[in-house]
């Protein structure tokens, strides 16, 4: 297997194909999601794996079917077209209205010259057609077998007929029509199978990120996370010489509620608190972030804000929780926080200079009646 010795067959360069097609958009997806959660956006995982999906399948088809326009050679890459309207309707599930696949077939049909020969259109109504039965045969899953006995029944259905359409257009021999069914078929089980599996993996790694990262009783970010974040924070704000501003809190007297009502009524209290707070930060600023880092203490990191900016912010957080009424199996809680905040001064050499002084302002707060906010 050289440049200019290929001894492989069709069939199995397809297959190869298929699946390198595929890998090179989960790795694509993958590294575009990574690099916005670094950059601490919030990442709408299935809508960025959509968006892309439609963009790299819209792109391959017409690559693929500008290089064999004007040629005999142009019903080769049938089984691709078939292939992808299986990924972006049964496995992506895109939301694309009638109209708009409608537009993109005249353009399409532009492209390759056949705008005005009624066969390409009985194609591209079937393929429509094929699209939405898909999107369909996925909405009414029910199990792992019958799943895929559907999907298999629709695709090799659907196959059939533009492959028809396909011989009758290219007046291929029926036996060539009859192979490549076949293979089409065969492409879109491995496609089943190959591309369940990514997904598979991809909840599967999901779950353990999310275990990893986030705080089961209050579902905001826990500690592990707050110290990676911390960090990038941390050292972006010294290479950028941008503002970086510290909020640690203790809910006050979390061991007399545990004592007085119960150990319920404190996971209620944490639970509730933190729900309230992830709100108000949400309005704030949405890449604002709230971190359980140890039993009843919780921070906030404020990336880009100086004390002066976040005073106002603080202020009204502590406050909310205060006002806020707290009613547990019959009885009322109060609760108030002792708030500790900081900003990054040029001295810090590292985060735990900046960390141990939000600690130090906490301390003081608690120290001195509680239920207030000390800045410094």
């Amino acid at each position: 297997m050289t440049w200019s010795k290929w001894f492989v067959a069709p069939a199995l360069t397809s297959i190869f194909f298929l699946l390198g097609v595929l890998t090179l958009y989960w790795f694509m997806t993958n590294k575009i999601i990574q690099y916005l959660e670094r950059r601490h956006k919030h990442v709408n995982v299935p809508k960025v794996r959509t968006i892309i999906g439609l963009i790299y399948m819209t792109l391959l088809l017409l690559i693929t079917q500008t290089s064999v326009n004007g040629t005999p050679d142009r019903w080769v890459f049938t089984n691709f077209e078939i292939f992808a309207i299986a990924f972006v309707s049964y496995f992506l599930m895109l939301q694309i209205r009638l109209w708009q696949l409608l537009a993109a077939t005249v353009i399409f049909m532009l492209i390759n010259g056949s705008l005005f020969d009624w066969l390409p259109w009985a194609f591209a109504i079937v393929y429509i057609g094929f699209y939405f039965t898909l999107k369909q045969v996925r909405h009414h899953q029910h199990h792992t077998w019958r799943d895929l006995s559907d999907y298999a029944i629709t695709t090799l259905g659907f196959s059939t007929i533009l492959w028809g359409i396909t011989t009758i257009r290219f007046r291929l021999p029926l036996a060539t029509a009859g192979w490549e069914i076949l293979f089409s078929f065969l492409l879109l089980i491995i496609m089943y199978f190959y591309v369940d599996s990514l997904f598979d993996s991809a909840s599967t790694l999901a779950r353990l990120t999310y275990t990893t990262n986030f705080d089961d009783l209050t579902q905001v970010r826990n500690y592990f996370a707050f110290k990676n974040d911390f960090n990038d924070s941390f050292h972006d704000a010294q290479a950028q010489h941008e503002s970086l501003t510290l909020m640690l809190f203790d809910i006050d007297h979390f061991k007399h509620v545990n004592d007085t009502y119960g150990h319920l009524a404190g996971d209620y209290v944490l639970h509730n608190v933190a729900a309230l707070i992830t709100q108000q930060l949400a309005a704030i600023d949405p890449d604002l972030r709230l971190y359980r880092t140890g039993g009843e203490e919780f921070t906030i990191i404020f990336n880009h804000f100086t004390t002066d900016q976040a005073r106002t912010h603080v202020d009204a957080i502590a406050q909310a929780v205060k006002d806020n009424h707290f009613h547990h199996s019959g009885q009322d809680i109060e609760i108030s926080l002792s708030v500790g905040v900081t900003q990054l001064k040029v001295s810090d050499e590292n985060q735990l200079d900046l960390y141990r002084r939000a600690d130090q302002n906490l301390y003081f707060s608690k120290r001195n009646g509680r239920d207030r906010v000390t800045i410094a």
